[in-house]
């Protein structure tokens, strides 16, 4: 028959029970896509398969050995649990998917036929294989043998490798179990382990409480005497952080935890990877009296306002609403508007000094500091200065120094 016109042929009445002077037989040892079907049992009838496929499953690489680690270029060939696998190079290796739950489970598929039912679909099967899978050699004579699931666990060894170097991605961590000094988690199916200070925004109270979550890590380093790669959650929340925090809505009432205390406020954690400072002058009367008596306690629930975001990204909350923020603002200012005011020294920071006066606070920028010959570093934290309202810029009063007469 001319190969040039094999398409014309009646190939179904084979398939079918050829009933002419000899019936056809699929012969089923060669290796062939679910809708081709070869009854040829020349020699050659592989070879020939595959050049009207386009497959070379018979074109072996001859320097394969043990330990290698082989990128897969396809997957076809379905048949129960076995599918054929082709490495780049040409060579074709039948996989039982059975063996390779590991595999299977690390991508969300429970079972070898909930796998195949999704990957007969030509657009999910090329979206799989564009994650850049790859195969382990397990034997390379007399016949290969490959593993998919231990290809897998190779390749992203290397990539988180190449992350501790060139940090760019984030992965999800499932914590298995928590000792003092943190928590083993599992990582892409890789064991690493996690330090508790590099667990949490702030200082963990309950270990064993993170038993089970989830949560989302960066690569950090690898230990080569524990041979165990450290993730950080600190990591992920330093690279994700300033790009949450313009989405925070400074209008609405938030929610945290206390997660300590100090001599200058409370520590709040909310929103899963936030933290907020109370600072002592920004606390409503009630909370301030449970403060000052210490009976604000970690893991206490607090409700509060965003007061403001720093340039550095520190997050300062208060317990006064915008709109009693404002009204005390603007009673401030009309009642205070051309008179010479005693303020306390609250900060001194590069910018200028921040300053009390009661329940209001304000900046008194270094510029006028520097228009007086002022030294601003003579000055201390608690001491009195006179100071004359300037403007309100930005949500923040703006003070100015009276001038020397």
């Amino acid at each position: 028959m001319n190969l040039t016109h094999a398409e014309e042929f009646d190939w179904n009445m084979y398939a079918d029970g050829y009933t002419g002077a000899n019936r056809l037989l699929q012969n089923k040892t060669i290796r062939t896509s679910e809708k081709d079907k070869v009854f040829s049992r020349e020699p050659y009838a592989q070879e020939l398969l595959n050049i009207f496929t386009g497959h070379k499953s018979e074109v072996v690489r001859k320097d394969l050995t043990q330990g290698d680690v082989v990128k897969i270029a396809d997957i076809y060939n379905i048949h129960g649990n076995l599918i054929d696998i082709e490495l780049v190079g040409g060579l074709t290796v039948t996989v039982d998917l059975a063996r390779e739950k590991k595999f299977l489970q690390i991508f969300g598929y429970t079972s070898p036929i909930e796998f195949i039912n999704v990957v007969r679909n030509k657009e999910i099967l090329k979206e799989f294989l564009g994650k850049g899978l790859n195969a382990y050699i397990i034997e390379a004579t007399p016949s290969v043998k490959i593993s998919l699931w231990q290809g897998h666990l190779k390749s992203v060894r290397d990539e988180f490798m190449e992350e501790i170097k060139n940090p760019s991605k984030a992965y999800t961590a499932k914590i298995v179990e928590a000792n003092k000094g943190g928590f083993f988690v599992e990582v892409q199916g890789i064991d690493a382990f996690m330090p508790g200070s590099l667990a949490a925004p702030n200082k963990i109270i309950d270990f064993q409480s993170y038993i089970g979550k989830e949560i989302i890590v960066m690569i950090e380093d690898f230990l080569k005497e524990m041979n165990s790669f450290i993730v950080s959650h600190k990591k992920y929340l330093t690279h994700i952080l300033p790009s949450k925090i313009q989405e925070l809505d400074l209008s609405i009432q938030h929610e945290g935890i206390v997660t300590g205390c100090s001599k200058y406020g409370i520590f709040i954690e909310f929103g899963e990877i936030f933290t907020a400072l109370l600072h002592v002058s920004k606390m409503s009367t009630e909370i301030k009296a449970l403060f000052n008596e210490r009976q604000v306690l970690a893991g206490d629930k607090i409700k509060f306002y965003i007061s403001e975001i720093t340039k550095d990204n520190r997050i300062i909350a208060t317990t006064e609403s915008p709109e009693e923020k404002l009204h005390k603002i603007q009673s401030f200012i009309l009642n205070s508007k051309d008179a010479i005011l005693e303020s306390s020294i609250a900060a001194i920071m590069n910018f200028g000094v921040i300053v009390n006066l009661g329940e209001i606070n304000g900046l008194i920028p270094i510029r006028e500091f520097k228009k007086n010959k002022i030294m601003i570093n003579n000055f201390i934290i608690g001491e009195k200065l006179n100071v004359l309202f300037d403007e309100f810029k930005d949500d923040r009063i703006i003070f100015m120094l009276p001038s020397k007469k």
